[in-house]
């Protein structure tokens, strides 16, 4: 169990530190923002390499793969360009610690309990659910609300390990119904799936209350019924002892029962559909109200990757439902939150950080988002020279299409979600012929013509490849600095609504980058 929060916990120290410490971010991010404000398969459009100073230019593009690598952690010479240099320090200083949280003890499963998950979900599962336990446990909530649930494998593994009733809330019907055959070959009573889309909204909110209520409602009965085959199944073998043994219809019959004497006695599974005698037994407990079943049960609010505007409305939901006592949630997809005029509906949400951007100048956008919710420096420093000659050559084979409709004035689309695999980048020939097949422009012009003019281009803008990787260390470098904002942000939002929060490295970066949970508990 977790012990001491204040020991391995990334979290504010004080609002006014977290306050400090995001001003400088914002800062830093303003000023450099011409690192990210652009699409990635713009890059040879947009041309982001002509706002990096020249002195910077002659130092990053004779970098060593060892050094490119570690310059996310603060990799400096001291014959650098001095704002070079400082750039590097600050955020490397300001990034978001990732370091797993060695306080959180994975959960053992069962065989049967892993079964359909993948390493990296299995990781995952085993790491939160110890976690979540452990909030659980101080917070008294013997319900789980697992929002987002999926297939259901977060749940199945705090039911079946911790004992804990799960309420899994999926917006897709196929999810909950793969979740409940899952469920059902366990027969698992402890757990019910509903379809719920979870939004910031009035109704919502509602209908979740409504929903929480109606699930309690059934707990209860199945609690219930279930104790009342307890007392019959005790009943009755205390009964077959008390008889000693069945009259029976021969010698050899007999002869069995007494063999089996005091072995026997009935089992009788629970299954979804109660048989018609219990039917009222949930009644016979006290005939309680809805408040008395309200107050039966305390509630933890859970989510594990929570894309886009889904953690803020838990968070809202979190502060607005008394019965909900806990928070633990992890995040990603940043860039996928609503947008209203212009404006995102859920970022920044609190006064701090809000007026801090607003001052600053400093405006979402989805590149900067995005960035947020991609890969840490931690899996960047793993990279071989050969990994990142692939990725200049995704990037700019990628953005050599988009110039090419750009200087054309043309519709590109794709035809397939992906139109070029690993082994389509051995050299550009070979990558233009297979994307030809798998997109298309709104030209009248034949293939020959079109190959021609992007083969032209690709020889015009070879010198620029260097470049890819230079932009891509120095978004490294700024990434946990984006998604320390946004966390931070949030985090600022409880505060200001009465609710303590931190937050904590519950998985390995390099194994799962969004690896950050949010967590609070409401005093009691």
């Amino acid at each position: 169990m977790i012990h001491d929060q204040m020991q391995f916990v990334n979290e504010m120290d004080t609002k006014e530190d977290a306050l400090f410490s995001t001003q400088r971010i914002v800062e830093l991010l303003m000023k450099y923002r011409w690192v990210f404000n652009f699409q990635v398969t713009r890059f040879f459009i947009e041309k982001p390499w002509k706002d990096i100073p020249e002195q910077w230019k002659k130092v990053l593009t004779t970098l060593t793969t060892e050094e490119i690598n570690l310059l996310p952690f603060g990799y400096i010479k001291n014959d650098w360009p001095r704002d070079l240099k400082e750039f590097i320090l600050t955020a490397s200083e300001l990034a978001l610690p990732r370091n797993i949280c060695t306080e959180i003890k994975p959960c053992n499963l069962a065989p049967h309990v892993k079964r359909g998950m993948n390493p990296k979900k299995l990781h995952e599962v085993c790491h939160i659910a110890s976690l979540i336990n452990d909030i659980a446990t101080k917070t008294g909530c013997d319900v789980v609300v697992d929002v987002g649930s999926g297939l259901g494998y977060l749940g199945h593994v705090l039911s079946t390990v911790y004992g804990l009733k799960v309420i899994g809330l999926e917006s897709k019907q196929c999810h909950t119904s793969g979740a409940d055959k899952r469920l059902f070959s366990d027969n698992n009573a402890k757990i019910i799936n509903v379809t719920f889309e979870m939004e910031d909204s009035k109704e919502s909110l509602m209908e979740f209350k409504k929903l929480i209520y109606s699930c309690f409602e059934k707990f209860r009965k199945r609690e219930a019924i279930e104790d009342n085959l307890n007392r019959a199944d005790c009943t009755f073998h205390a009964h077959i002892e008390d008889e000693g043994n069945f009259s029976a219809t021969s010698n050899s019959e007999n002869q069995k029962g007494l063999h089996h004497e005091k072995d026997t006695h009935i089992k009788m599974k629970q299954t979804k559909n109660y048989p018609e005698c219990c039917g009222n037994v949930g009644e016979r407990k006290s005939g309680s109200s809805a408040s008395d079943v309200i107050d039966a049960y305390r509630c933890l609010l859970i989510g594990l990757h929570c894309c886009g505007d889904l953690t803020p409305a838990m968070l809202k939901f979190y502060s607005q439902v008394d019965i909900v006592r806990g928070l633990c949630c992890v995040s990603c997809c940043y860039h996928r939150m609503t947008k209203l005029d212009d404006k995102y509906m859920h970022f920044p949400m609190s006064k701090g950080v809000g007026s801090m951007m607003s001052e600053n100048g400093l405006v979402p956008t989805v590149p900067f988002l995005r960035l947020a919710a991609q890969e840490t420096r931690a899996r960047w420093k793993g990279q071989t020279e050969e990994s990142h000659q692939s990725h200049v050559k995704a990037v700019a084979y990628r953005s050599l299409l988009e110039l090419y409709a750009h200087q054309e004035n043309l519709e590109f689309s794709k035809l397939f979600r992906k139109i070029a695999t690993a082994g389509d980048f051995v050299d550009f020939s070979s990558y233009l012929e297979k994307t030809l097949s798998r997109c298309q422009f709104s030209s009248t012009r034949d293939k020959e013509s079109m190959t021609a003019q992007i083969r032209a281009l690709n020889e015009e803008y070879e010198e620029y490849y260097p470049f890819v990787e230079v932009i891509t260390v120095l978004q490294v470098l700024l990434q946990p600095l984006i998604e320390r904002l946004i966390i931070q942000d949030r985090l600022l939002w409880l505060s200001e609504n009465g609710h303590p929060s931190y937050i904590i490295s519950v998985f390995d970066d390099v194994i799962s980058p969004r690896n950050i949970a949010i967590c609070s508990s409401k005093s009691s």
